[in-house]
């Protein structure tokens, strides 16, 4: 009796003994999950600012007067002396071109006039008056402006006359008499050159003026840009609240330096009235760019996201049912499921022997190579794990470096469509013949990485240089400058 006793017991204390292996066993290789990150982030994008210079060349500018100025501008008629005894007509003919250029922060216009003078009466009767011979000489005048611009982003100048040279002195002579003129004919043009310089005005302010190009630039921002269809159609939207600026004059250019500052939105089907919920603001009046404002290269963020639905089931595509192999050992994948967790992007792995295994690390961008990749992407396992003690572990590196290249394909892809995306929010096909869109050295700053339960989020930082230039300017009609005493 003893005796069976003592052998059950035994039985009891080995089955006991057994089952506690046993399970002492199963939990050294059971895998241990780091939690799972429950929040569900609203994102909030940091504000951007375009920062444009508009360039107007100065040959294009004189291009567009010439065409404008042409032929005969001024005839007039007036008395040579007080007492008014000959009578002349005066007429001043643009026949060369003008020239226009920046000497520091004003612009230059030299004037070149043809000046024809006909006696059309005379104390010496008519018969003595049509033997006069007529004047046919020439006249530089030179003007200057400095450079500003209106609340209506206008270029504004106010040229004045701040020389003239003769390049013949001009002498009438009537019978045996010769009557040098010079000073009558400064005084006409000294009268007339209000005239003069306000047409000039007048005209450049019509021409030169940024407006245009800013409203396309300023409303092509505006419109919103699909970026995703999965899990739902999502579009970014740039609202733009603010925009300054200020001129700059070069010596063969004019630069229109303007900062815009806008804010993206994210805008879902899920989003309260979608896209209509989002309005276009109008262009303001201009206002002044302040010196420490005034900076190169665009600050732009761009917002790009991916699920964990759409990142399972990419990994799952690429991965699932391949196997690794290594001295006579082999695993196949089953399996893969990533979640965001406090440990970082991990990423549950299930085998076809029914073993889990455990990978984490971070997503952090690399500045200097432009690229993402994952820190401390490693196995988080026991050693007492039967796959590995089977010699998995010779294939561990595989399977870890497999998942982290799709995986950091995948984000780079994100992020390096940045570029196409700030493209898009400029539709260079839009601007036509008339303005030049260039976007230069697109550079990658920074990524911010957000991870939340349903996705992950990335706000991207750009800088990059935007240039417009005007390419042409329309002309329309010649103008003339009108005689008063005929007003």
């Amino acid at each position: 009796m003893k005796r069976s006793l003592i052998i059950v017991g035994l039985l009891i204390f080995i089955t006991i003994s057994s089952l506690f292996y046993l399970f002492k066993t199963h939990q050294a290789n059971k895998l241990k999950l780091p939690d799972a990150i429950q929040e569900v982030y609203t994102i909030e994008i940091p504000p951007s600012t375009f920062n444009f210079n508009i360039t107007y060349d100065i040959k294009n500018l004189a291009d567009y007067l010439n065409k404008k100025i042409n032929g005969s501008f001024l005839v007039k008629e007036l008395f040579i002396q007080k007492e008014k005894k000959e009578k002349i007509k005066l007429t001043l003919t643009k026949s060369e071109k003008i020239i226009v250029k920046a000497k520091g922060k004003e612009l230059v216009c030299m004037f070149p006039v043809i000046v024809d003078v006909e006696i059309k009466d005379s104390r010496f009767g008519k018969l003595l008056t049509s033997l006069v011979k007529p004047v046919h000489t020439s006249l530089m005048i030179n003007l200057s402006t400095p450079v500003k611009i209106d609340k209506n982003w206008c270029i504004v100048t106010h040229f004045k006359i701040k020389s003239y040279r003769w390049v013949v002195q001009p002498v009438l002579q009537i019978g045996p008499f010769k009557k040098n003129i010079e000073a009558r004919l400064n005084e006409a043009i000294q009268e007339n050159g209000p005239a003069l310089t306000k047409m000039l005005d007048s005209e450049i302010y019509k021409a030169a003026t940024l407006k245009p190009s800013l409203l396309t630039i300023w409303h092509d921002l505006q419109e919103p840009i699909f970026i995703s269809s999965t899990p739902s159609n999502v579009w970014i939207k740039f609202i733009c609240d603010d925009i300054s600026g200020k001129i700059k004059t070069h010596p063969d250019f004019i630069t229109g330096i303007t900062a815009v500052h806008a804010k993206m939105y994210i805008i879902t089907d899920t989003t309260a009235t979608a896209k209509a919920k989002f309005h276009s603001n109008p262009l303001p009046e201009f206002k002044l760019l302040k010196e420490k404002d005034t900076l190169d290269k665009s600050d732009i963020y761009i917002y790009a996201f991916s699920s964990f639905q759409e990142i399972n089931q990419q990994l799952n595509v690429l991965l699932k049912g391949k196997t690794f192999s290594a001295k006579g050992h082999a695993v196949t994948i089953k399996k893969l499921y990533a979640y965001s967790s406090t440990s970082g992007l991990s990423i549950i792995i299930v085998t076809d022997k029914n073993d889990h295994l455990l990978l984490s690390g971070n997503l952090v961008y690399d500045v200097p190579t432009q690229t993402l990749k994952i820190d401390h992407f490693d196995f988080a396992f026991n050693p007492k794990h039967r796959i590995l003690n089977a010699g998995v572990n010779l294939f561990h590196n595989q399977i870890r470096d497999s998942i982290a290249t799709k995986l950091v394909v995948k984000f780079n892809t994100l992020i390096q469509n940045a570029p196409y995306i700030i493209h898009k929010a400029i539709e260079k096909e839009k601007t036509g013949k008339v303005i030049d869109v260039n976007l230069n050295n697109m550079q990658i700053k920074k990524c911010i990485i957000i991870m939340g339960r349903e996705k992950i989020h990335l706000i991207i930082n750009v800088a990059t240089d935007a240039n417009l230039k005007l390419k042409k300017i329309q002309t329309g009609t010649i103008i003339r400058i009108k005689d008063k005493q005929k007003q």
